[in-house]
């Protein structure tokens, strides 16, 4: 409740920062042990600080639902991007954040303080056209996102396997880095000890790929969920 609180205060009511940041410190204080995100607000670059001294250590969708990052005026998108302490999610479909932008987000907090998410409704995957909903309206696939009958954007149809190729082909990170932040920084931050990570005694789900990047198959667990070419079980 407190997480909603300070998301609500932030981005209704800017300027009462320092009651956000009371409601703030309580969520993410050791009792509690909450992590707090910033994202979808209005917040000044200074209320955005105050949010990260209270406790505020991650960024919900940096650069969409918040104002434009401007030399003067650095608001909650020029915050993250100078925190350190504060991981910062970027949708990676090449629509939502132009993918020059991704990248320099990326130089200006590492790949260990990103993380690639699809921001994906329930048209992802599906073929241009093609009719889901989201929180009870209707929603129609587009070529690039998800949109609304007006024509409002409303998530995304990315997949995984699709930002991972993104990330390499357009945005120019190497696999190493591509697979930071599609994994092993997003374990990290929500505490999934041995996941996103290739290493002894780690939980064995992983994803083959072939030279394009294309998924050829999926394990959980060291078991084959997945094989394009055969539905044969196995394990590793």
């Amino acid at each position: 409740m407190a997480a909603a609180i300070v998301e609500e205060l932030l981005l209704r009511n800017p300027g009462r920062c320092p009651v956000a940041a009371k409601y703030l410190r309580e969520a993410a204080g050791a009792e509690r042990g909450h992590r707090v995100s910033l994202g979808h607000s209005g917040a000044t670059f200074d209320e955005a600080l105050a949010a990260i001294t209270a406790g505020a250590c991650h960024a919900t969708h940096l650069f969409n639902r918040m104002p434009p990052l401007n030399h003067r005026a650095p608001g909650l998108a020029g915050a993250v991007l100078q925190a350190d302490e504060v991981a910062a999610e970027i949708i990676c479909d090449g629509f939502h954040v132009h993918p020059a932008l991704v990248r320099a987000a990326i130089a200006a907090k590492r790949p260990s303080r990103v993380m690639a998410i699809t921001d994906a409704t329930a048209a992802a995957g599906l073929p241009p056209g093609s009719r889901a909903r989201l929180g009870g309206r209707p929603i129609v696939a587009g070529d690039s996102t998800a949109l609304l009958d007006d024509g409002t954007i409303a998530g995304s149809v990315l997949t995984m396997d699709r930002a991972f190729q993104i990330l390499i082909g357009r945005v120019g990170l190497s696999p190493v880095d591509a697979v930071t932040l599609c994994a092993t920084t997003p374990a990290r931050e929500l505490g999934l000890v041995g996941h996103g990570i290739l290493a002894p005694e780690a939980a064995a789900d992983l994803v083959v790929l072939d030279q394009n990047f294309t998924v050829v198959q999926t394990y959980v667990g060291g078991q084959l969920a997945y094989s394009r070419n055969t539905a044969a079980p196995g394990s590793v």
